[in-house]
């Protein structure tokens, strides 16, 4: 227990908890390993935990269409994913997929309510914690989707004159 406690504490999710707190959350946690190829979830399957990587690398995408998937980001050692099953029942947004043999430990969205009911002190910093996270991500991707709408106005070649309106300015 040592060992995951060590390792949940060095977690962005988890820097606000002492180690009393992490060794609360730590037996909440169940581990598995994965090989390279493994898929961990499919896009609009059931949603009901977030994971962490331990060790290993994992690919989230989307399916856009036939067989054309797009990666929407990586995650590695310390990151986590998945964070909306522990809230919401809606189906999965995206599929993941083990890019190398990975270590992922697994928080069910159960567990997490269960903390949520008896830790509520835990459950306020990792709360306080994930909408940080949160604002980082949609940022990246509001970023992200401005690249990809010039990038796609670029490739058409529509007129950058006329490209402001797209972006919410005025043209002047």
């Amino acid at each position: 227990m040592a060992a995951i406690s060590k390792f949940l504490s060095q977690v962005t999710l988890f820097q606000d908890l002492d180690a009393e707190a992490v060794s609360k959350l730590a037996p909440f946690l169940t581990n598995k390993n994965f090989s390279a190829g493994s898929v961990i979830f499919r896009e609009l399957e059931d949603s009901d935990a977030l994971y962490i990587v331990e060790q290993g690398s994992v690919v989230v995408s989307k399916h856009v269409r036939d067989d054309v998937d797009i990666v929407l980001t990586r995650f590695h050692s310390g990151n986590f994913f998945g964070e909306m099953g522990l809230f919401d029942t809606a189906p999965r947004s995206a599929t993941a997929n083990v890019e190398v043999d990975s270590l992922l430990w697994r928080l069910d969205r159960a567990d997490f309510h269960h903390i949520f009911s008896h830790h509520p002190d835990i459950a306020a910093k990792i709360c306080y914690r994930l909408v940080n996270i949160f604002i980082e991500r949609l940022r990246a991707t509001n970023e992200q989707t401005r690249d990809a709408i010039r990038w796609g106005l670029e490739a058409t070649g529509y007129s950058p004159s006329g490209t402001h309106a797209l972006f919410g300015r005025k043209s002047t």
